[in-house]
């Protein structure tokens, strides 16, 4: 380049820079094992270095509780204490705010549809009219069932035994047991009717369900696992950063020369026009 114009640095090269970082890694790579493999200031020592720290910090030493007596005598208990204190407290301020609004949303849910609510109060009264019915047959049933057995048997040319009396027993106590369990069933069906029909107070108070579905809680376990991460990297941050580096230096220090010359230069010129003029100006006096 020119006298005035500073000299641009080399381009970089990739290939070279990543070659020269691989390089350098792979020739201290052994100086580095050793120093991180060592059982006095390597790894090994920290490592046990850690573990004392940790052990005096859990199971203490030299007479001092650790963390593991301070949380078992002293902080769990504590901590218990309070979060049931405040636990109860909660709990007190749900309940209460359920038996002062409960009634009123329940109502509030049923006026809302008068005739969903005239249904399941009626549906209501049957079955529990049927459930404490127990396993009574109704007397229209009984007849029935009287009049069949005793139709079947004289049909056959009994009916006036013992035996027979115990037949008509035994299928009127089947059908009233059978007629219990319907009684029972349709219940069941009513009450979860009910659940899905009416408005839980809880969840309309307190935003939550007063019952909860059972739900299988999972377990999962934590694994601790040691990576040792990448040995060799050419693409290296700090040496990409170096090589930058290097290279803006180079270039800033191109320009400062460049600059300096051009002043020197500058000056030069200066001062051979001041002599010139001072040449001149003694002619003319002479």
């Amino acid at each position: 380049m020119g006298l005035y114009t500073p000299d641009a640095p080399k381009p970089r090269d990739y290939a070279q820079e990543t070659r020269d970082t691989l390089q350098t890694q792979i020739d201290l790579a052994p100086d580095l094992y050793a120093a991180e493999s060592s059982q006095e200031f390597g790894r090994p020592a920290y490592a046990r270095l850690d573990l004392d720290v940790l052990r005096e910090t859990l199971l203490g030493s030299a007479g001092r509780p650790g963390m593991l007596e301070l949380y078992e005598r002293n902080i769990m208990p504590r901590l218990g204490a309070a979060d049931a204190a405040a636990r109860d407290v909660a709990r007190e301020a749900d309940i209460a705010a359920v038996e002062r609004l409960g009634p009123r949303a329940t109502e509030a849910f049923r006026a809302s549809n008068p005739e969903q609510a005239a249904l399941m109060d009626e549906l209501n009264r049957q079955a529990m009219t049927d459930l404490q019915s127990g396993a009574s047959l109704p007397p229209s049933v009984a007849r029935e069932l009287e009049q069949s057995v005793r139709g079947a048997q004289a049909a056959r040319g009994f009916g006036y035994g013992m035996a027979d009396i115990g037949q008509e027993a035994l299928v009127k106590g089947l059908q009233a047991e059978q007629l219990q369990r319907r009684r029972q069933q349709f219940g069941q069906q009513i009450a979860g009717l009910n659940m899905a029909t009416t408005q839980d107070p809880f969840l309309a108070i307190l935003g939550r369900p007063g019952v909860q579905i059972n739900q299988a809680m999972g377990v999962a376990g934590q694994g601790q696992s040691f990576n040792p991460g990448s040995v060799f990297n050419p693409e290296s941050a700090y040496a990409g950063s170096l090589f930058a580096n290097n290279y803006n230096a180079e270039a800033n220090a191109r320009l400062a020369g460049a600059a300096n010359r051009t002043a020197i230069m500058g000056s030069l010129i200066g001062a051979a026009g001041d002599v010139g003029g001072s040449a001149a100006s003694a002619a003319i006096l002479a």
